[in-house]
């Protein structure tokens, strides 16, 4: 509490305050006042008192202006070096306010009247009463006054003696108490209220957004960020000028509509207006939101205007709209992209399958050609033996003819399996399950794995025959490779339909659970590199789902891997 009391750090603006008020202070006290007791006193002792006590006050007088004008210069935030002349100037008013107990003493010494001594001190206790307007801003200047003014007061009242003054004794030291108290409260509450102002000037100087009080289109007052977001050098170059002048300088157009806004506003037409901005000036430009309406300041109708920085919120706004426009065209471009990779994609593993089926049609052309073959001999031997009769020779071109047939008929379904179809037409299950086992089957079979048919689905579908006939033989041919690469006893094929589903299964043991998510991706195989392109389940899912508007899943059973199409 003492350090509070007595301290010497004070926000400059109450000591300004102190400064401001020191020219009446000084004149009441050191003028007025002393003159006053001066003229009471006159006659009633010797005068070379009056004229020290005056020359006196004179000096303090002129000591007072002369330190409150070197303390005003040197007002700063850092408060150490005004603590010497706050110092001074504490002891001045001591010395002022002692001085009026001194002449009381003196004068009481030399027998003046009881009414002339109580007239000095209502001097005195009228000084002190006035201390708190004049130097309440600074307490620790008040408190010295006041306990230079009554302290010595209260001594010289005592020696001197007397009901009355023994009386304005014990009153004098209870209005000392309640003054001092009085007087640190209302300090408090001054200076609780300059703390707030402080607050509330930060908040209004640093504020992201520049603000303005304008009226008749001038500038009367704006924050720090105003003067920054305009470009402008201080304060000074920017109070009573126009608003005009700053956001309407090049544009007369733009000068009168917001001439008219800031009237419509001002005749309290509006409650307020909103609106974004494109500012220009000779450097840049740069988007900010006005938002202006009118307040009462001082019984006087203003404008209150908030100017905020939106250059870039807006131009990510504009960035958008222009993006929207030109999304539907980007949108078109990026889905022919895709288009075109997926017929390369598809290009691809048609050539790889290409190559899986002529494996397959030399599978099937083996056993033909040996017939054919088999019996082109019979027929030559036959004929160096001159054994070769009509019969035979019937029977064995028949058989040749059958043979051929065979052979041309591998042909055609191989080139109707890789013929490439535009339109949609209708198939069951069953059908597109014997058309690709015509290809596969013996080739399959061959390899001793057995397939499982159990084909139930009665169900036709409209779809892109071909490619569909493509998944089956790429997911029969995946579980062959399986079987043979694990080298399973007793390998199997399962092939089943039933309502919209048609399921491909195997017996291999199934795919690992850590790669199942990844067999449908892109380049992703689980075969060597000579065999896998890891583009045959990617582009089947992609027939299935986006072709054919279905659904390809793959699962684990107790027996191995399961595909499911769902059309």
């Amino acid at each position: 509490m003492r350090k509070r009391l007595f301290r010497y750090k004070y926000d400059n603006r109450l000591i300004d305050e102190l400064i401001e008020n020191t020219k009446f202070g000084t004149i009441t006290s050191s003028v007025l006042a002393s003159s006053i007791v001066a003229l009471v006193l006159y006659g009633e002792i010797p005068n070379y008192y009056l004229l020290f006590f005056m020359l006196f006050h004179a000096l303090i007088l002129i000591t007072r202006l002369l330190i409150t004008q070197k303390y005003k210069n040197l007002l700063h935030p850092s408060y150490k070096s005004t603590k010497r002349y706050l110092k001074q100037y504490i002891n001045l008013m001591s010395l002022s306010a002692l001085s009026f107990s001194i002449i009381f003493f003196i004068s009481s010494s030399y027998g003046v009247s009881d009414s002339r001594l109580f007239f000095i001190v209502s001097i005195i206790i009228s000084l002190s009463a006035g201390s708190l307007a004049t130097m309440g801003s600074v307490y620790i200047v008040f408190a010295s006054f006041m306990v230079s003014n009554i302290i010595p007061l209260i001594i010289v009242l005592s020696i001197h003696g007397g009901k009355i003054f023994f009386i304005t004794s014990i009153v004098l030291i209870l209005y000392l108490i309640v003054n001092l108290i009085h007087g640190f409260r209302l300090f408090k509450s001054h200076e609780k209220a300059l703390g707030l102002e402080k607050k509330f000037s930060t908040i209004y100087n640093k504020s992201s957004d520049g603000i303005a009080i304008i009226k008749d289109t001038k500038i009367l007052e704006c924050n720090d960020t105003f003067i920054k977001m305009f470009n402008r050098k201080d304060k000074v170059s920017i109070l009573n000028s126009s608003i005009l002048d700053i956001i309407a300088k090049y544009d007369t157009d733009e000068e009168q509509y917001f001439q008219e806004m800031f009237e419509a506003l001002q005749k309290d037409q509006r409650e307020y207006i909103s609106l974004e901005w494109l500012y220009s000036n000779d450097d840049n430009d740069f988007y900010i939101e006005i938002r202006m309406s009118p307040i009462k300041l001082e019984n006087e109708l203003v404008i209150h205007t908030i100017f905020r920085d939106i250059d870039a919120k807006k131009r990510a706004e504009l960035e958008i709209i222009r993006l929207n426009e030109t999304l539907e065209e980007r949108v078109s471009i990026e889905v022919e992209k895709n288009r075109i990779k997926d017929k390369q994609l598809l290009e691809q593993t048609k050539l790889a399958q290409m190559g899986q089926m002529i494996s397959m049609i030399a599978h099937q052309w083996r056993q033909p050609l040996s017939a054919i073959s088999t019996v082109a001999i019979s027929i030559n031997l036959k004929a160096k033996m001159k054994k070769l009769d009509n019969e035979t020779a019937i029977d064995a071109t028949d058989k040749i003819a059958s043979y051929t047939k065979h052979l041309s008929e591998t042909i055609d379904d191989f080139r109707t399996f890789f013929k490439s179809n535009k339109e949609k037409h209708y198939i069951s299950y069953t059908e597109l399950v014997n058309s690709v086992l015509k290809i596969v089957e013996v080739s399959i079979t061959n390899k001793d794995i057995k397939i499982v048919q159990d084909l139930n689905s009665t169900l036709v579908f409209k779809i892109y025959v071909n490619e569909v006939k493509q998944v089956l033989l790429n997911l029969i041919k995946n579980a062959e490779d399986v079987l043979i690469e694990k080298h399973i006893q007793n390998p199997k094929i399962y092939i089943e339909s039933y309502g919209n589903t048609l399921v491909i299964r195997d017996n291999a043991g199934g795919i690992p659970e850590e790669i199942i998510e990844k067999v449908f991706d892109p380049y992703f195989s689980t075969k060597t590199e000579k065999t896998g392109t890891g583009l045959g389940l990617y582009m089947s899912k992609i027939i299935i789902e986006e072709h054919c508007n279905g659904k390809l899943s793959v699962s684990n059973d107790t027996e191995g891997a399961v595909f499911k199409i769902t059309l």
